[in-house]
């Protein structure tokens, strides 16, 4: 009884909410750049978003980047991303069950508008207890710093929780601290892995 799962720790791209893959090369043949440039420029400009809170983009992005494309490009290929992304229905109705078994909450590296694409967008920031956003906080996976943080301000024992991620790095550094943790495949395999330790 003293490993039950007591916090379920989520990531929130590529585990509830899911996107396709987007074809940057596709956009560096529409804007005629060196192929790999785009996700170059969209992966850069998302690392500086995702641990500033008053990050300016705009600014960043003119003075990094306008040499490469304009401003209206680089927009044009994030709206493409948004609006590729779904909710794992699925996953969401699995967790919703278990809200009033489990402690929720959500670990992601993202930007400061989180609050407002879980609500207007999403509709589902009524599912977490807890929302860790390295925005907000300053420090993002697989930094130990951040999963030290969710401990500390969930008040549960790294034994106690299982951490949910679709990237390696992250997972690793999370059991390196103890964290039961499920690299996120797809919601079938995250279905038999979490039934096992549930047992």
């Amino acid at each position: 009884m003293n490993n039950k799962i007591k916090n379920l720790i989520f990531d929130l791209g590529g585990v509830i909410v899911l996107s396709e893959d987007v074809n940057f090369l596709e956009f560096d043949h529409k804007f005629s750049l060196p192929e790999g440039t785009t996700e170059k420029v969209v992966k850069d400009c998302f690392k500086k978003k995702e641990v500033r809170k008053d990050f300016d983009i705009e600014k960043y992005f003119e003075e990094t980047f306008s040499h490469l494309m304009s401003y209206e490009n680089y927009s044009e290929v994030i709206n493409t991303i948004f609006e590729s992304e779904k909710i794992n229905k699925e996953l969401v109705n699995w967790i919703e069950e278990r809200r009033d078994e489990h402690i929720i909450s959500l670990l992601t590296n993202n930007t400061s508008s989180l609050n407002e694409i879980l609500e207007e967008k999403f509709d589902i920031k009524y599912l977490f207890d807890f929302i860790f956003n390295s925005a907000e906080i300053g420090i993002a996976k697989p930094n130990p710093k951040v999963y030290h943080y969710v401990l500390e301000n969930t008040k549960t024992d790294p034994k106690n929780c299982v951490f949910v991620d679709d990237s390696k790095k992250n997972v690793q550094a999370a059991r390196k601290l103890g964290i039961r943790s499920i690299l996120f495949c797809n919601n079938n395999d995250f279905f038999q892995k979490i039934s096992k330790l549930e047992e």
